[in-house]
């Protein structure tokens, strides 16, 4: 039997959901932790080429981008992809019914709870610098 066997994907704990209750909403959204997989590839798109000194372009990191990427991705219930909640809001896609639906405080809280049920120790900051530098 291989050492690794605690590891072996068919032995690892199943994660379950987390709901967080806002006060806005009658029902509470339910979050799932991410992957660092998932998170690298949010990370990816969160580069944009701005003008720097003497217009030479740089990559610069979109926090805001990042942030409401985590968030979406996370959010499990309500289906941020549902056509009908988003027409609801008047809006196409998740991202911008994410925008739309939750007020800035609701975000952060989302962002909260998502960072810590991903196992994010720290501070978030930190972890921003750190996927900045990656």
């Amino acid at each position: 039997m291989s050492k690794f066997n605690a590891f072996m994907k068919g032995n690892v704990k199943e994660t379950e959901t987390v709901k967080l209750k806002l006060d806005r909403f009658p029902e509470p959204i339910e979050l799932r932790p991410l992957t660092a997989g998932e998170a690298d590839k949010i990370n990816e798109h969160c580069f944009v080429n701005k003008p720097g000194p003497k217009g030479k372009m740089e990559r610069v990191f979109d926090v805001v981008k990042y942030n409401r990427g985590i968030n979406t991705a996370s959010i499990v219930y309500p289906d941020l992809n549902d056509a009908a909640l988003q027409e609801s809001y008047g809006v196409r896609g998740a991202e911008n019914l994410f925008s739309e639906m939750f007020y800035l405080g609701e975000a952060a809280q989302i962002l909260e709870k998502v960072t810590e049920i991903s196992g994010i120790g720290g501070s978030l900051n930190e972890d921003i610098e750190e996927a900045k530098n990656s």
